[in-house]
């Protein structure tokens, strides 16, 4: 998606990844955004993305650690609990 970015910080020394979710679009009802690491070629989810938490933007969110990735990706999906495979992916980058 055009509009969609977020800034990724992954500690490669310690596997921690987290995420600055602060410029993405507000999801429409319904919806919420998930994150993923690619490894070795298939989609790992890092968790679901919280860009509200009180009414407030988060600005930095910590997702699952991997020891490695070579990129990572953000998938809308429902709401709900993590999906165990990307439905849309909105934004992908590479290592």
């Amino acid at each position: 998606a055009a509009d969609a970015a977020a800034r990724i910080y992954w500690m490669k020394n310690t596997g921690e990844v987290y995420i600055d979710p602060s410029d993405l679009p507000k999801p429409k009802a319904g919806k919420q955004y998930q994150f993923w690491a690619i490894v070795d070629g298939v989609p790992v989810s890092g968790g679901m993305i919280s860009a509200e938490l009180d009414g407030k933007t988060v600005h930095i969110q910590k997702m699952k650690s991997f020891g490695q990735a070579q990129a990572f990706a953000i998938s809308i999906e429902d709401a709900g609990p993590e999906k165990p495979v990307p439905g849309t992916v909105i934004a992908m980058g590479k290592m």
